[in-house]
């Protein structure tokens, strides 16, 4: 931790040094430290060699590498994904969802699939993190933050076409990639699990 700390951005030092929590700040540490081993591996180079930066609105890149990268974390995982094309992925542990949440961030559409009378309410837990987890998955593709979240529904067959969703364990992942990722080799996936406390 120590180590992916040093190789930060100053900027990115103080405000993780900032957080409160420290199982925000390692879980922000391990997704640089997750990030930096799996772009090195995609470009056939050192993880200290690289350089992250933000776009105006504040997607993070990497300047003068051919790869795009999005870094999500949630409970005891950090995720990211590593592609030669633009992408956003989001994870997020299962939790319970009341009616009023759902129709703030539903669309139309989203709404009658998440709130579909006679399901339960697990099941409708799962399914409204399929759709947040989309929309956050959508929205780091994009790079504008979070704007409009009624306007973009996810069952758009635009999305769909991009959008991959799955569940591991107890948590919801979302991934949206404009074209099929073409990996260099299987190292290039790598997983990572964040244990609280524990080194």
């Amino acid at each position: 931790m120590d180590y992916c700390h040093s190789l930060m951005s100053e900027d990115k030092k103080r405000r993780v040094d900032r957080f409160r929590s420290e199982n925000d700040k390692k879980r922000t540490i391990t997704g640089e430290l997750l990030a930096r081993q799996m772009i090195a591996s995609q470009c056939r180079i050192s993880p200290e060699s690289i350089t992250f930066s933000l776009t105006e609105k504040g997607k993070p890149f990497v300047p003068d590498l051919p790869v795009e990268f999005s870094i999500s974390h949630s409970g005891e995982y950090v995720l990211c994904t590593v592609s030669d094309c633009s992408v956003g992925a989001d994870i997020e542990e299962l939790r319970n969802v009341n009616d009023r949440l759902i129709y703030r961030v539903c669309a139309e559409n989203e709404k009658r699939y998440v709130a579909e009378k006679g399901i339960s309410q697990a099941e409708k837990n799962r399914r409204f993190m399929r759709v947040w987890t989309g929309k956050e998955a959508y929205f780091k593709y994009l790079g504008t933050g979070i704007t409009a979240l009624k306007e973009v529904d996810i069952f758009d067959d635009a999305i769909q076409r991009k959008m991959t969703c799955f569940y591991y364990n107890n948590y919801t992942v979302s991934i949206f990639v404009d074209c099929i990722p073409v990996m260099q080799d299987k190292s290039s996936f790598q997983k990572l699990k964040f244990r609280g406390q524990q080194n």
